[in-house]
């Protein structure tokens, strides 16, 4: 069973990360330790996924003027 062994003999730290996550104050989605990237990252997508949601609602709104006007 050597084959599998790198997969249940890793060492466990778990309670690194609980002390971690819960002596820290900051809010809970902050806490890890590349969560500022990941959040951030979220806020950019979505804004720009909001921006391009409204522009085009907007123009469907709107409409598109014929040529004769």
């Amino acid at each position: 069973m050597a084959l599998l062994s790198p997969l249940y003999s890793l060492p466990n730290h778990v309670l690194e990360k609980q002390k971690l996550y819960q002596n820290s104050s900051k809010p809970i989605m902050l806490r890890g330790p590349r969560s500022n990237l990941y959040v951030g990252t979220f806020g950019v997508l979505f804004t720009v996924g909001m921006v391009s949601t409204v522009y085009a609602f907007t123009s469907l709104v709107r409409g598109k003027k014929s040529e004769s006007e």
